[in-house]
């Protein structure tokens, strides 16, 4: 069961930061052993705990006994006092406890606040040295950058001049082979029309030799003797 306070721990914390004029610093602080003092804490808090348990359930008892006497209210009303006082010994273990707590807070922040201004200067260093190999390693990056687009560019621009060179050869090759081509076909048509007129030539003297020779055979015939019985054999 939560306890309710008479004076909110957030009112106590505000004012022990105002009378402290702030959080605690580690040299200003006693000399504690911080674990033995969040045990007493917690001690106490249990103790108030306590304290509230019982003085709830003695009231219950002694609120029912009060119904079998004759001043009942009276009763009553002591008997709530009672409880009443043992809150207020509850609550006040626990302010005890809360302020233990709350010292605690303070003691811790201190330490992180000292360790983080002790280590400022180390961590401005770092930082500066952080910040420039970031920058040299960006630097680095955009020259190998830089580098490998030229390189990049040149060879692109080398093996355009190579094929540029290349298609040159390649069509000087095909005119020359064009070229060989038209010059032997021109030598073969040549020569085939050559072998044309060499046969023309050829038929030409085959027909008149063959012509002269008819004639002679013609010419022979025509002035020969004409064939007798005595000249035949066997006569």
């Amino acid at each position: 069961m939560r306890r309710s306070r008479l004076f909110p721990l957030s009112c106590l914390a505000t004012l022990i930061f105002a009378l402290s004029g702030g959080p605690l610093r580690a040299a200003d602080a006693p000399a504690v052993d911080p674990e033995a003092e969040l045990a007493r804490a917690a001690k106490l808090h249990s103790e108030a705990s306590a304290i509230r348990d019982e003085a709830t359930l003695r009231f219950s008892d002694e609120e029912i006994a009060c119904y079998q006497r004759f001043l009942v209210n009276r009763c009553i009303d002591q008997a709530r006092a009672r409880r009443v006082e043992a809150v207020r010994r509850a609550r006040a273990l626990d302010t005890e406890a809360d302020a233990i707590e709350l010292a605690d807070k303070n003691r811790r922040f201190a330490e992180r606040m000292a360790e983080q201004e002790a280590s400022a200067p180390r961590k401005a260093v770092e930082r500066a040295e952080q910040e420039a190999k970031n920058r040299a390693e960006s630097e680095a990056r955009l020259r190998e950058f830089s580098e490998k687009n030229a390189e990049r560019t040149k060879l692109e621009q080398d093996a355009k001049t190579r094929g540029m060179q290349e298609a040159e050869a390649r069509h000087r090759r095909e005119a020359d082979q064009a070229r060989r081509r038209a010059e032997e076909a021109a030598a073969a048509a040549q020569r085939a029309e050559q072998a044309r007129s060499d046969k023309a030539d050829y038929e030409e003297r085959a027909r008149k030799a063959a012509e002269k020779k008819a004639e002679k055979e013609r010419k022979n015939a025509a002035g020969a003797p004409p064939a007798t019985d005595a000249l035949l054999p066997g006569k």
